[in-house]
């Protein structure tokens, strides 16, 4: 609720007690979404203008990608869910391809009840779970929940695959582009 005052403050003081100057810091990762129209808003708008005038690249990192990629790679598929308000849920199912979670389709918005009924066999589901979506999941016996401790977005991973990507030849610092939850498509709801 109030990003805009508390952020700036809040790295200020990590970068003094971690002893870090600004002129070390060789790259600025940030989640693009999707999330919160706001805090979108405010964490690319802080990251862009932290970027700037210490001429620093800024990579973008979609969110679902930062809760997935906290979970085991395994043969089974992931499902990485996000609360999108009003009691909706967003969420991609991730595969393991190469010894790393790929996107196995679109992310979508929907209700606990149509991703336990959408679900690929034998899932295992992270992310954002409050109890309505334990109560719905546990009706697919073969769906299994991620432990809590790799459920929560952890800035070490966005950092982590912020390093990656610069070491990474292919990869490009962005403009950066926000993923809103109303740029995902709706699944069909049911009557």
């Amino acid at each position: 609720m109030h990003h805009t005052v508390e952020l700036a403050p809040a790295v200020e003081e990590l970068l003094r007690r971690t002893g870090v100057k600004p002129e070390e810091i060789r790259a600025v990762g940030v989640a693009q979404g999707p999330g919160s129209y706001t805090a979108l808003r405010i964490g690319m708008a802080f990251a862009a203008g932290f970027a700037v005038p210490h001429n620093l690249p800024v990579y973008g990192i979609p969110t679902f990608e930062i809760i997935v990629r906290a979970q085991p790679v395994t043969e089974k598929e992931q499902v990485a869910v996000l609360r999108a308000g009003r009691g909706r849920i967003a969420w991609c199912a991730y595969k393991a391809v190469a010894g790393k979670w790929k996107a196995a389709g679109e992310a979508r918005v929907s209700s606990w009840e149509e991703l336990a009924a959408e679900a690929p066999k034998r899932a295992r589901i992270c992310g954002e779970i409050d109890r309505a979506g334990k109560a719905a999941l546990a009706k697919r016996r073969d769906l299994k929940l991620a432990p809590p401790h790799r459920n929560a977005r952890r800035a070490g991973v966005l950092a982590e695959m912020t390093a990656e990507h610069m070491r990474d030849p292919e990869t490009r610092p962005m403009m950066l582009q926000p993923i809103y939850l109303d740029t995902i498509p709706k699944a069909k709801t049911v009557e």
